[in-house]
Order: structure tokens, then sequence, then C-alpha cells
């Protein structure tokens, strides 16, 4: 029983159920592979154009990356419970007290929020054509204070919430007008896939109210 409370207490900030989180797992280590392949290409074509716009757009890439990489830090630690509740428990009791499970998980959460916000204001800049420094780091400080909130107001939504307006309002109709102008096959490709995000994120809102239903969506 006390096992079972150590679980249910250390998966409290996502609405999700428990026997989803191996396929969620999947789909977390797909995304640190295709935003890499990204930051790997946009690099390569910095290096080769000297153009710094690609450089940023490599470097967006990146923290999403390694925003993925924390995100599957916190559902092995989620899975790990599950599954050695017992080994946790001695862990903690006996070896390393002070590096308790629950700080990975909340730790990985807050890094996994501020680095995607990151890479999502990042992309926003350079499809508003934003230099300024002060407000990039303003922006960049919103993202941190939302992924603050996510253990402080033990929630989601406002994390949710900045990301689709970040998607809705920037990225997803710069990606949209390179389409028009594109008009292949892969730039439809990208601009859907912005698309894709940005519902999902609005999706991601309703958790709270509707559920785990709507997160499996």
């Amino acid at each position: 029983f006390h096992i079972l409370n150590m679980v249910s207490a250390i998966n409290d900030l996502i609405y999700r159920p428990e026997w989803f989180i191996p396929t969620e797992l999947v789909f977390e280590i797909i995304s640190i592979v295709t935003t890499l392949v990204i930051f790997i290409y946009s690099y390569k074509v910095y290096k080769l154009s000297n153009n710094k716009r690609y450089y940023y757009l490599s470097l967006g890439f990146l923290a999403m990356a390694i925003g993925f990489l924390f995100k599957v830090i916190n559902s092995s630690v989620v899975l790990f419970n599950l599954n050695h509740g017992f080994f946790v428990k001695v862990y903690e009791s006996l070896i390393i007290p002070i590096v308790r499970h629950t700080y990975v998980y909340t730790a990985s959460l807050i890094l996994y929020a501020f680095l995607i916000l990151s890479g999502y204001i990042i992309i926003s800049c350079l499809a508003l054509n934003i230099k300024n420094k002060k407000t990039i780091f303003s922006l960049l400080f919103i993202a941190f204070l939302a992924a603050i909130l996510i253990r402080q107001a033990r929630s989601f939504t406002f994390f949710y919430f900045f990301a689709f307006f970040l998607l809705a309002a920037h990225i997803t109709p710069y990606m949209y007008e390179n389409f028009k102008k594109q008009k292949s096959k892969n730039s439809f490709l990208v601009f859907l896939s912005f698309l894709l995000l940005t519902l999902a994120n609005l999706v991601f809102i309703g958790i709270t109210n509707y559920g785990v239903k709507l997160y499996i969506i």
C-alpha cells in the first residue's frame, strides 16, 4: 500500500494513466530523434551558408531535443517506481536519502517544460525577426515562470497555454507562409506538423477538466 501511494504521488503532476506511460515513452524517444535530426540538418546548413537564422533554428530544436530527453527521464522514473517500488524505498532509506526519486521527477518535468518553451520562443523570434535581446530574455523568463508554476500551482495549464499561444500566433502562421512560397510537399508537411502541435496543446489545456482520456487523444 505504501509503494502504491509512492507511485501515485510521483505521477501527480500529469493527468495520465500509468498503463499509458510506456507508449508515451516511445513517442518521447521518437521526438528526441526527430528534433536531433532537424538540429543536425539546420546546423549543417548554417555551416555551409553562414546564415545566422539556421544557427538559431538549430539552437531551438536542440533545446527541444534536450527537453524531450528530460521527459524521457521523467517517464523512466515513474516506470521504475511502478516496477521496482521496493528498491526505490530501500535506495531512499539506506543509500542516498537526499536525492529522492520525487526530486528527479519534479526537476525533469520543470526542465522539460522550460526547454520546450525555449525552443518555441527561439523559433517564434525567428518568425517575427526579433533581434532585441531584452525581448528574447523576457520571453525566456516567462518560460521559466511557466515551468516553475508546474510545481507551485500543481498544473501544466499555463505551460500548455503559453506553448499554444507561441505556436498559434507565430510559428504555425510562419510555416504556412513558408508553404505558400515554397509550394512543396516538404514545406506542407512542416506546416502540418506545427499545426498538429498547435491543436495538441489546445487539447492539453482542457486536461484539468476532462482528465486522462483527453490526454491520450
